[in-house]
């Protein structure tokens, strides 16, 4: 059964000033009553009574759950204060200053440039951030602090969510309503749920797998922490029922650290690249398990199986050290790899692709570009009369899909698409109805593929060949590694 839901981050239109309060009468310190409050000050033995498991693992973590704040530009200004359009929450993965939240935390930045992200640290200090990546299909975005120098801040401990056991302890950390690190308790309640929700692109989306918690998760605490009695983070904080009470749900820290390890938070949002291959993070070594055929790695000879030992003079031993590399690597130089494979070193220099066409290719066995107006007009004239048929009324595209290779065996390949078609639209349905996209953009193109991988279902395509208008469905679920 589907349950309504709202992404439990807050989403206002105007900052909301303090509320001036009365000023406090002067006291005179002469005039004191002879029998006050006797206070008797806590000695150790009653601060280790009071210092239960919620308490050590809520001081273990604190300082790693951040606020995060999405504002306008600092032109736009209500008096002294930024105009803040949404918040929610963050946790700390490393020192070097990546922070993890949902997607739908920092959507409305996407592809912005009047708006900024903010984040406040638990000792009060602000830092702005940028946002390296994110999936709206997991409900998981990176950021990266701007910090300052000598600036320290602390990393949560990262657990394991595949062995929690209904009704064990949880806490739930993050901005509600903006109340910075506030902390609820509850039990874990269910594991393996699915639910409906509609993000802010109005887009609905199943989210699967989901932890189901009675730990208060308010409006403002997405993207926060959800921890287990020992302070090991365990889930992020993503979504809370409308018109129920204590059922919030969170994603499992396993589905975090397996989106890590598949690559798809590790790029640029300005400079995004795809390498095609995955990495598994394995006894302090980084092992290729898994090759895109056509992609860079594999054309640049890389195996499942090798151990990448550096990039450049970089040494490599976690997934955040693979994180940190590829956000640097240069869009279609070499970028220099050091491997072990059989005992054996290799170097290796793939040359990275950017993301939406590695994506794209990953998935559907076809490499694309995207052809402009001003590049290819006749092109363009070409599309706009097929797409628009007698209904063009002065419309006109001003951008396609063109295909530049197919892989062997691959869905595209099963469809007999060829080079040079152009893709002009596709149909894909959400459960409840089917709509219509025009196919304009590559990150358009990606994610209805990602959408259509994620339900098992397919494409159906409008393709131009020539002068001939063909039709097809691409089923994606057809790729090969």
């Amino acid at each position: 059964m589907r349950k309504s839901l709202l992404l439990a981050s807050v989403m206002t239109s105007l900052a909301i000033p303090a509320i001036a309060q009365e000023p406090t009468a002067k006291r005179n310190p002469g005039l004191q009553h002879k029998n006050g409050l006797q206070i008797v000050e806590p000695d150790a033995a009653d601060r280790e009574l009071r210092m239960t498991p919620v308490v050590r693992a809520v001081q273990k973590a604190a300082d790693s759950v951040v606020s995060i704040f999405v504002n306008h530009d600092l032109t736009s200004r209500i008096g002294n204060r930024m105009v803040t359009e949404g918040q929610g929450s963050g946790v700390i993965l490393d020192e070097t200053g990546f922070v993890i939240t949902n997607w739908h935390v920092i959507a409305s930045t996407l592809d912005r440039t009047d708006y900024q992200v903010q984040i406040k640290l638990k000792d009060g200090r602000t830092r702005m951030a940028r946002v390296v990546s994110s999936s709206a299909l997991q409900d998981l975005a990176l950021l990266k602090m701007q910090l300052e120098k000598n600036d320290i801040v602390k990393p949560v401990e990262i657990g394991r969510s595949a062995d929690l056991m209904i009704g064990e302890t949880l806490l739930a950390i993050g901005n509600p309503q903006g109340h910075a690190n506030t902390v609820t308790q509850g039990v874990l309640s269910a594991t393996g749920r699915t639910i409906h929700a509609v993000g802010p692109d109005r887009v609905p989306r199943d989210y699967s797998g989901l932890l189901q918690t009675d730990a208060a998760i308010n409006p403002g605490n997405s993207g926060g922490a959800l921890l287990d009695i020992t302070g090991k983070l365990v889930g992020i904080n993503n979504a809370m029922a409308m018109g129920a009470e204590n059922i919030g749900f969170a994603i499992p820290v396993d589905t975090v650290r397996e989106v890590f390890e598949k690559d798809l938070l590790a790029s640029d949002s300005f400079a995004s690249v795809w390498l095609g291959m995955e990495l598994s993070e394995t006894n302090g070594s980084l092992i290729v398990r898994q090759i895109s055929a056509g992609g860079p790695a594999a054309q640049a000879g890389m195996r499942k199986g090798d151990a990448v030992l550096a990039a450049g003079e970089q040494q490599l031993h976690t997934m955040l050290d693979w994180t940190r590399t590829v956000l640097a690597a240069p869009l279609g130089k070499p970028f220099p790899l050091r491997i072990n494979r059989g005992g054996v070193e290799v170097r290796l220099a793939p040359k990275p692709m950017a993301r939406a066409v590695g994506d794209i290719l990953s998935m559907s066995g076809v490499e694309i570009d995207e052809v402009d107006v001003s590049e290819d007009p006749a092109t363009i004239q070409r599309a706009t009369r097929v797409f628009y048929g007698n209904n063009r009324r002065g419309a006109s595209l001003t951008t396609v899909l063109r295909i530049k290779s197919v892989q062997p065996d691959s869905p595209a390949a099963l469809l007999e698409l060829q080079p040079g078609d152009l893709l002009l639209a596709t149909t894909l349905s959400d459960g409840f109805r089917t709509r219509d996209y025009r196919l304009d953009s590559l990150t358009a193109f990606a994610d209805l593929l990602r959408q259509a991988e994620s339900r098992g279902q397919g494409l159906r395509l409008v393709v131009l060949r020539g002068t001939e208008d063909l039709v097809g469905t691409l089923d994606v679920s057809r790729r090969k590694h």
